[in-house]
């Protein structure tokens, strides 16, 4: 935890039991899911007042923003159609539309 509000990139995941998909003007209900991506890092000013909070040992409730790196996105996967105990990015290959990086 200190190594990702220090700024380190570092592999991130997390559950969530419903999630929202805005596609085509219309609304996708998804659950439960897993949103992970292989480098993410802190905020700088977040991570860096999360980080003094939890030295200070008041760090519940403390807000971090936490990004991919390089501006690419967080990736999104059903938990039932994970087939190990790492998930992997699959290219969605849609014609005429650019991957997501």
């Amino acid at each position: 935890m200190r190594a990702l509000l220090s700024g380190e990139p570092h592999p991130v995941q997390l559950t969530c039991q419903a999630f929202t998909l805005q596609l085509a003007r219309r609304r996708l209900e998804l659950r439960p899911v897993l949103v992970f991506h292989p480098q993410a890092t802190a905020e700088p000013v977040s991570g860096a007042k999360a980080l003094a909070a939890l030295d200070a040992g008041r760090g519940d409730g403390t807000e971090v923003t936490v990004r991919p790196v390089d501006a690419q996105r967080f990736r999104v996967v059903l938990q039932h159609c994970l087939t190990g105990t790492e998930p992997v990015p699959v290219p969605l290959g849609l014609p005429g539309h650019p991957e997501p990086r």
